[in-house]
């Protein structure tokens, strides 16, 4: 993560006292900044990573190498740092939410970034480009589109089946611990331990009536 915040342009940093602190005290160099963060909730429901941009706060001591805060930020850094904060909210764009387009392994990283100056920062961008500005990626760009449309596509299929197996285990987990339960009370009732036997199919209850019916009409009647 060092290298990625080294290179991040989103937090440029400024020299700003904390607020409330003495003129003795010196400046920190502080920046506030949009972070992308993994969505484990969303991502699971798609089948693929999702991304949502998370407001972070970038706190270094000038000179002091090992002084590096990097997190969330909240309202405290907010009251704290609020030149720093008010210079981001100046500049700050609308968030990013969906898979990364430098994240999309169909493509090279040369592709994502050519994407990205045309404003197309994630895939879900891409599969919706209007055909009056398709062209302006490139001869391919309608390939792209197409291919990330089917991407997508992909990807909402294999979550569903996905969920489908995690309720499937969920189910047979709960069958497993009702069984051990069953088990765990024969043996402290004394009783001889059983295993546990499936439910037989339930038998037509109108079975009996129809096969009593059918051997009646067979028998001989008696003469009168």
């Amino acid at each position: 993560m060092e290298a990625i915040l080294q290179l991040n342009d989103e937090f440029p940093l400024m020299a700003e006292r904390e607020a409330g602190m003495p003129e003795g005290i010196p400046a920190m160099g502080v920046a506030f900044g949009l972070y992308p963060i993994k969505d484990g909730a969303k991502s699971a429901a798609e089948g693929r990573d999702i991304y949502k941009d998370v407001e972070f706060v970038k706190i270094c001591a000038p000179g002091d190498r090992n002084s590096h805060v990097f997190q969330p930020a909240d309202e405290s850094h907010r009251r704290r740092f609020p030149k720093a904060y008010q210079a981001f909210k100046d500049r700050a764009h609308n968030p990013i939410e969906g898979t990364l387009i430098e994240a999309w392994a169909p493509i090279s990283r040369s592709v994502a970034l050519n994407l990205k100056t045309l404003h197309i920062h994630t895939v879900e961008a891409l599969a919706e480009v209007h055909d009056g500005h398709i062209d302006r990626i490139g001869s391919n760009g309608r390939e792209l589109r197409e291919r990330a449309k089917a991407w997508l596509a992909d990807a909402k299929g294999g979550a569903a089946t996905q969920q489908l197996a995690a309720e499937k285990k969920a189910l047979q987990d709960q069958l497993a611990a009702l069984q051990a339960q069953i088990v765990e009370l024969q043996r402290a009732s004394g009783k001889p331990v059983s295993s546990p036997v499936p439910p037989s199919t339930p038998q037509d209850p109108t079975a009996d009536v129809a096969a009593d019916v059918a051997a009646a009409a067979r028998r001989p009647r008696k003469s009168a």
